[in-house]
């Protein structure tokens, strides 16, 4: 091959790479050992606003990479596009920014890329590219994941709300029972106290212990109220399952002395603590055992179970009736929202039940019984500071 050949296969192939630099979005440096700018494209020029007479022969680092995005200094000795033709490591990084000429920064993705030649280390590569768009669909979509959370969190709290709306004549005569005997109670006292003659201190006491009994009894339901239909902030915390069941059947039958013989509580045994969040699972069983009442209406052999039980890594509650069942037409839509059978319902607690399990990581679904009625079976993972069954 000849002397002028070679010089224009060489001149060829930098006129190829001039080209390739010049394609390419991304902006590129070729620095030295020292740090110093051997070329650059016209991407990173026009990304950071400096004339390539201004950047050849120059630390990158010192012209665009000299400050954090508070404005602190940033350390060349911290610098991971220096670390590259230092430790001759490869270095990614995502959630750092690039200065421009005029003072202002971006953020930036780059990568540093050492350069090897015949086993020395002689310098690196550093490509970037301008991460603004992508920042700014990161934030808009955490707040709208924010806005949707916020939503879903007040359909919870109003369906609880309306759960309790429908069951505030039965919680006024729940609390009703309690408040009118602590008032017998102590009116009793005053009367003996009050009366001529002499009296049982012994007995007054007594007296007063019952008292003070029914309005403690009176205080654990309006405590009970409270906390269902406050507005939670969705805190998962190990809690014993059993717990949280027996406190929302007893919820869920406040006023209701007619029915409270209809549930049956079979508990897993031993007890079982899972990581929940307590008021939203409460929400779940209130909603289906409230349905299954509802169900039932005048059935004269009415039975509600209500069933823990460990399988395997999981934790099954069921919540089983005997009664008429869920209609053909509707069946295959149970869980979507607005679709009920109730006259005045909102149809929308099976489809919140749902969602609240499936919050959990878990799944709510719907069988028939094999005489009649259905089953409403929720399954949660036992998470690993679970107390499972022996």
């Amino acid at each position: 091959m000849s002397a002028s050949n070679a010089t224009n296969e060489d001149e060829a192939l930098r006129r190829y790479k001039d080209l390739i630099l010049a394609a390419s979005g991304d902006g590129i440096y070729g620095l030295d050992t020292e740090g110093n700018t051997l070329f650059v494209n016209p991407a990173a020029l026009q990304l950071t606003g400096f004339e390539k007479d201004e950047v050849i022969g120059r630390s990158v680092h010192y012209l665009i990479h000299h400050s954090h995005a508070n404005g602190s200094n940033y350390s060349h000795l911290d610098c991971p596009v220096h670390a590259a033709f230092k430790d001759g490591k490869v270095h990614h990084v995502d959630d750092e920014v690039f200065w421009r000429k005029d003072g202002s920064s971006f953020p930036v993705e780059y990568i540093s890329t050492p350069i090897w030649d015949e086993g020395a280390l002689v310098g690196a590569v550093v490509s970037f590219r301008d991460i603004t768009k992508r920042k700014e669909f990161e934030a808009a979509l955490h707040d709208s994941e924010q806005r949707a959370y916020a939503l879903q969190s007040e359909l919870h709290h109003v369906s609880r709300l309306g759960a309790m709306g429908e069951m505030a004549s039965n919680i006024a005569h729940e609390l009703n029972q309690p408040l009118a005997a602590a008032i017998n109670y102590t009116q009793a006292a005053r009367k003996v106290i009050q009366s001529d003659g002499a009296f049982d201190e012994r007995g007054i006491a007594e007296i007063l212990d019952k008292a003070i009994q029914q309005s403690k009894r009176a205080a654990e339901i309006i405590r009970g109220l409270r906390s269902f239909v406050s507005k939670d902030s969705s805190t998962k915390i190990l809690v014993d399952i059993n717990e949280i069941i027996e406190d929302a059947i007893e919820l869920t039958m406040y006023g209701n002395l007619a029915a409270r013989s209809q549930v049956q509580y079979i508990p897993v045994a031993p007890d079982v603590s899972i990581m929940v969040d307590k008021i939203r699972i409460q929400q779940v069983i209130v909603n289906l055992v409230k349905n299954s009442l509802d169900a039932l209406g005048s059935v004269s052999d009415a039975e509600i179970i209500v069933q823990t039980r460990c399988v395997e890594q999981n934790l099954e509650i069921s919540v089983s009736d005997n009664g008429p069942g869920i209609p053909e037409e509707i069946r295959n839509s149970v869980f979507r929202p607005f679709v009920t059978t109730k006259a005045d319902g909102m149809g929308v607690g099976l489809s919140i039940s749902k969602s609240i399990i499936e919050e959990h990581f878990g799944k709510l679904t719907v069988s028939d019984n094999p005489d009649r009625g259905v089953m409403f079976k929720a399954t949660l993972p036992l998470s690993d500071d679970a107390i499972p069954a022996e």
